[in-house]
Order: C-alpha cells, then sequence, then structure tokens
C-alpha cells in the first residue's frame, strides 16, 4: 500500500505547487488570462452565477442573454453584476415604452462590457438626452448581420431612430464564415452566405442552440475549476494559444491588423450591406452611426503615415453614402477624430473594453453631437 500513498503524496505535493506557481503568475500578470477565482472574492456578487450561465445562442442571431437574469462577470480589472430583462436586453424593461425612444444595435460596447448598469453609456446618454434608449447590444461576436435579424424581430417596439455602434475591430470578421471556419464551427450564430444572398443567413451544420456556455459535465467541471482555483488561469491561457485566439487577445494593445484599414474585399462589401438593410427597414426613422476605434485601431492610427487614409475605403464611403438616402436621415459620428490626450484611458487594461472612463468619453462626444445637430426629438 506504500505506493498509493506515494502517488497520493506525489499527487498533492505536485497540485500544490501549481496552485502556488500559479498565484504567483497570476499576481504579477503574465498570464494571458489572470483572474482571482470567485473563492477569493467577497462581495456580493458571489451570490450570483457566473455571466457564462447567462449568455445563450438560441435564437436565430446568436448571441443573447437569459431573460429576467443577474449574474456575475468578473476578470482581473472589474468585477460587476449584469441583469438582463423580459426579453434578455441589458436593460430595464420594455414594457411600456414612449414612442420617442431609441433602439440602440452593437456588440459588447453596446452591452456595456466590465462596467455596472449606471456607468453604461446607453444608461448616460439617457440620461443625458433625456429619451429612452432599448440597449440591444451583445457581447459574444455579435455582429451587423446579427444586428439586421434581432432588429427584424423587435422593431416592431415604439421608437423614433436608432443608434448603431460599429466596431471594425471585430464587425467584419463577426459573421465572417471564412473567418471562423478554422475557430468553431459548433456556435449557433448566423454568417454571411457565402454561396447566395450574403444576408440570408448560413450556420455550420455542427452548430447547435445552446441556453448557457456551461454544456454538460464537462463545462460544470471547468467552471468549478474557473471558479475556485488558481491555476484556471494556467489552462485558460494554454486554450487559447491552442486555438489560435492569442491573436485577438494580443491585438488590444499591439497591433497587427486594424480593421478600419485592413478589412477585405468581400468583408466590407457585407458589413455595408446589413447595415444597408437595417436602414430599409428602419424607413423614415432617424439613424446615427457610431463608429468606434479599438485600442489597436488607434495605435496604427498614430504610426501611418498618412492616418485618415481608412476615410478612402470602400466601407467609410458607403457610409458616407449612406447619408444621401431620400427616405431618412442619417448621420455618422467616426469617434477616431475626437480621442482624447491619452487614450489608453479609454479601455480596461485586462480586457479592451471601454472602462467607466471611456463609457463616459464616448456619452460626452455623442450626447454632443446629437444636440449640436438636432437628430432626435428630446423630451427637454
Amino acid at each position: 500500500m506504500n505506493w498509493i500513498r506515494n502517488f497520493t503524496i506525489i499527487i498533492l505535493v505536485s497540485f500544490i505547487s501549481l496552485e502556488a506557481l500559479s498565484f504567483v503568475i497570476t499576481k504579477f500578470g503574465l498570464f494571458l488570462i489572470n483572474e482571482t477565482p470567485f473563492l477569493y472574492k467577497t462581495e456580493v456578487a458571489n451570490n450570483y452565477q457566473d455571466i457564462a450561465f447567462g449568455r445563450t445562442e438560441r435564437d436565430k442571431w446568436g448571441a443573447w442573454h437569459t431573460p429576467n437574469g443577474i449574474f456575475r462577470h468578473q476578470k482581473s480589472c472589474f468585477d460587476i453584476t449584469m441583469s438582463f430583462n423580459e426579453i434578455g436586453a441589458r436593460d430595464e424593461s420594455f414594457y411600456n415604452l414612449p414612442s420617442s425612444s431609441l433602439f440602440l444595435l452593437g456588440d459588447s460596447f453596446a452591452e456595456g462590457v466590465g462596467v455596472a448598469r449606471e456607468e453604461m453609456s446607453e444608461f448616460l446618454i439617457e440620461k443625458e438626452l433625456n429619451l429612452s434608449i432599448m440597449n440591444f447590444g451583445a457581447a459574444g461576436n455579435f455582429g451587423p448581420l446579427q444586428q439586421l435579424l434581432i432588429y427584424e424581430e423587435h422593431n416592431e417596439l415604439p421608437h423614433q431612430g436608432i443608434i448603431i455602434y460599429v466596431l471594425p475591430a471585430n464587425d467584419f470578421t463577426d459573421n465572417d464564415s471564412q473567418y471562423w471556419r478554422e475557430i468553431d464551427q459548433t456556435r449557433y450564430r448566423p454568417y454571411f452566405n457565402p454561396t447566395g444572398n450574403p444576408l440570408v443567413p448560413f450556420y455550420f451544420p455542427d452548430a447547435f442552440p445552446r441556453d448557457n456556455f456551461v454544456l454538460g459535465i464537462i463545462g460544470h467541471l471547468k467552471q468549478f475549476i474557473k471558479n475556485n482555483f488558481w491555476f484556471s488561469n494556467a489552462l485558460r491561457t494554454a486554450l487559447v494559444i491552442r486555438r489560435g485566439e492569442v491573436h485577438q487577445s494580443l491585438t488590444l494593445n499591439e497591433y497587427t491588423t486594424s480593421f478600419y484599414y485592413d478589412a477585405n474585399e468581400i468583408q466590407q462589401i457585407n458589413l455595408t450591406l446589413a447595415y444597408d438593410a437595417i436602414l430599409d427597414l428602419a424607413k423614415n426613422k432617424n439613424v446615427l452611426f457610431v463608429i468606434i476605434p479599438a485600442s489597436r485601431d488607434i495605435k496604427r492610427y498614430n504610426e501611418e503615415e498618412t492616418p485618415n487614409r481608412y476615410q478612402s475605403q470602400f466601407w467609410y464611403r458607403n457610409f458616407l453614402n449612406f447619408q444621401s438616402r431620400n427616405d431618412q436621415r442619417v448621420e455618422i459620428l467616426d469617434l477616431m477624430e475626437h480621442l482624447p490626450i491619452n487614450p489608453q484611458s479609454l479601455f480596461f487594461e485586462c480586457d479592451g473594453h471601454w472602462s467607466p472612463q471611456g463609457n463616459q468619453w464616448a456619452v460626452n462626444v455623442i450626447s454632443q453631437f446629437i444636440k449640436e445637430i438636432n437628430l432626435f426629438e428630446t423630451d427637454s
């Protein structure tokens, strides 16, 4: 029986050593993912399940949220709770909305990843304009085709206009099947059709709807390890590298590709087709496109000999052409033209989304722009 005891001691010592080493490496921020396990957090947020239980992919537009749920989202630089209303939007109830309301479409920047409800750009713009805004933003690679599908589903809700957040950093690739073919074909999400009408959604044959991102026994085991052990950061870092996602993680602060400049022809065409279709659905409603630079886009902009050359590309020229539509008023706000002196303060260090300061900066620019051009009818 000595061998059993010796084997057990070896396993136990190895585990403790791995956990201790992972703790040290995490504290020095040397993994790609450096998060404190839930076990070592004592905030009220401990009362809620991880956001992985609150994200779904069962609707035709893919990424969405569990209705009427409250979940916790934490990384090394933020720890918040996220609540969703009766249809799964990160917002208050959409019952009894006034006709003066606005519709917000976008991805994780619209959803408000990393910030509390009262720090979100949507919430603060509501206060500045004295208007109700329905937040249909969603994280989880939520691109223009998905925004079209969710607007098709819910455009009967009363609203006078639309704000659309455009994030070139990933909106060109979010619904590109060729880009995702080598990454993950199991996610239930729409892609631009590669053989027919691009706006007829294509789904990978192996894709399956899911009620959350914690699937089966393996999923719950992964969640248990993430919640309780420091070495989960080592395992998750290894998984990111194996999946080839290290490029996406690192380029938040170190650019290799900026889709302000580098989107291919098909990506540019498909993106503008989706937004053109949204404008068609919106008919005579006023629309504001807010183009958002990520950290790597700003770095690229500052290092370009001709920084504004992205404005001569097909996608940007098409956005400007939207303004000549006869049936509605369309305005373009490029936040690259309104950067503060220290743009790095706009983003979380661990994540790449807007920090509270970034959300407030965006609110100031967007609200002032809307007021100056009198785009939407306000209640003030």
